[in-house]
């Protein structure tokens, strides 16, 4: 009995390693594919530019976000319920509810921000150019609601790789290229936005074609849904992703503002650059979420303790690199990659970066909350400190610009990830935390202290040698200590 129940907490890991490495991955080629759009977008356009594209393409990510109504969540709560259940009844009428549901709330929202554009762009962010992208742009709401929902049901059946290709690959891939055979017709904002659109349609109809692959082995008499239950869950949800909304997305918005749109462009790189760190969390958050359903609804506690702790250890050790590659090398890539203009958000980029530290430090707070029916504190967390959060920006961009908004954005984030490891470790009796803390906030002190010595004497090439000499120091400590799961990834098991 005792070695099968370590045998399945071993196939667990695996399964958790290995959809992690399948999502990391992809997400490294979505980011790759992303960035060079950027900076083509950033050479091309310039900070104004830009600035417009982020700012029109932020109204469609709320948007859709609102649109979703939480259902790519819920379905990554009730589908592998339902699957273990071996209820295909339930599961077919649940997944075929919360599509019609989206697509109706998407279409709705589409046509509001089409009748809305010229109030949006002109009282809101006093820009004349989004008078011709929103209603471009809004174009994209269904196609990224239904791809984002087909995805949540394709994780629920623990299919990261098909969850994460139209996202992951086919839109940024798309994007790019359609962008490339429009720029011979001229630089516009608004083929960055035609391009856009076009890669969300086409990455929706990637998603649909998997979905049927899946749908097909269903074959019931009839199909069923428990349609409160699955609206009660959801509706937590959409409240917790709106809050969440208020302090990812408020610093654009209020820049756009108060701010011309060249400060929103050069805000938004160092934004955007930022999102390295959060990947591998994003990667993670593909597949864990189901397993963390699964394990919870099993009750057994201490499976469930170890697949978090070792998940957030996974995470932290992924994003260390990429922090040191940012803080060490930010204003170099602001510089070479983007344009001199660009530099300038160096420091709201170090900001940023400390925010974003200390979620990786975290792990996955908000799916462990509403995976195991905690998902009502959570969005009660999240409310609150998203209006504090807004306040916060209205009060320091005016005077701080980009400043201002990276501080209210990292406090924020900072604060939310502090309340909800309480949380977590009081209710559920889990500490989120990584192994081995210790060691990375010594690492981090040392590696911050010889960069600010080499920066005072302007050492010649001491920002570079600090680079190889931490990453080396850090992935060599990160594999030997199993840190990072490289021998799950290619451990044997009939399970999995």
């Amino acid at each position: 009995m005792g070695n099968h129940y370590s045998e399945q907490i071993e196939v667990n890991l695996t399964v958790g390693a290995r959809g992690g490495a399948i999502a990391f991955v992809l997400k490294v080629f979505a980011t790759l594919l992303g960035f060079m759009n950027q900076i083509l977008l950033a050479r091309v356009l310039g900070a104004g530019g830009i600035g417009e594209v982020i700012l029109a393409i932020t109204v469609v990510r709320i948007s859709a976000q609102i649109a979703k109504f939480g259902m790519e969540e819920a379905m990554m709560k009730f589908v592998p319920r339902f699957i273990d259940q071996k209820d295909p009844a339930q599961l077919k009428g649940t997944i075929s509810f919360a599509l019609q549901f989206c697509l109706i709330f998407s279409i709705v929202f589409m046509l509001l921000i089409v009748g809305l554009s010229k109030f949006i762009a002109i009282n809101i962010f006093h820009s004349e150019g989004l008078l011709i992208l929103l209603p471009v742009v809004a174009l994209s709401i269904p196609a990224w609601v239904i791809r984002d929902v087909i995805g949540g049901i394709l994780r629920g059946h623990h299919d990261a790789l098909r969850a994460l290709i139209p996202e992951s690959l086919i839109s940024p891939f798309f994007r790019l290229g359609i962008f490339l055979i429009l720029l011979l017709m001229g630089a516009s904002p608004l083929y960055a936005v035609i391009a856009f659109v076009a890669g969300e349609v086409l990455a929706v109809t990637t998603s649909i074609v998997f979905l049927q692959s899946r749908i097909r082995e269903l074959k019931p008499a009839k199909s069923t849904c428990e349609r409160k239950k699955v609206l009660n869950v959801a509706f937590a949800v959409i409240f917790t992703s709106m809050s969440i909304l208020l302090y990812t997305q408020a610093d654009i918005w209020i820049l756009g503002m108060y701010m011309p749109t060249e400060i929103v462009g050069i805000y938004g790189i160092a934004a955007k650059l930022v999102l390295l760190v959060y990947f591998p969390m994003m990667a993670f958050n593909a597949i864990i979420p189901p397993l963390i359903s699964s394990i919870h609804a099993s009750g057994n506690s201490d499976e469930l303790n170890n697949m978090v702790s070792e998940s957030t250890r996974w995470i932290l050790s992924m994003a260390m690199p990429i922090i040191l590659i940012l803080v060490i090398e930010g204003k170099y890539i602001l510089e070479y990659a983007y344009g001199q203009e660009f530099t300038v958000g160096y420091v709201a980029l170090l900001i940023l970066i400390f925010g974003q530290m200390i979620k990786a430090g975290a792990g996955l707070i908000g799916v462990i909350l509403q995976m195991t029916g905690e998902h009502k504190i959570f969005m009660k967390i999240n409310i609150f400190w998203g209006i504090i959060n807004i306040i916060l920006n209205i009060m320091l961009i005016p005077r701080f610009g980009m400043i201002g908004a990276a501080a209210a954005t990292a406090f924020s984030l900072s604060m939310v990830d502090i309340i909800c490891i309480y949380i977590i470790h009081k209710r559920l009796s889990l500490l989120t935390l990584a192994k081995g803390l210790k060691f990375d906030i010594v690492f981090i002190a040392v590696v911050a202290g010889v960069y600010a010595l080499s920066s005072y004497f302007d050492f010649t090439f001491g920002h570079h040698l600090l680079l190889v000499v931490a990453l080396t120091v850090y992935l060599w400590k990160s594999i030997v200590n199993h840190d990072i799961p490289w021998r799950m990834l290619i451990a044997k098991h009939k399970d999995v």
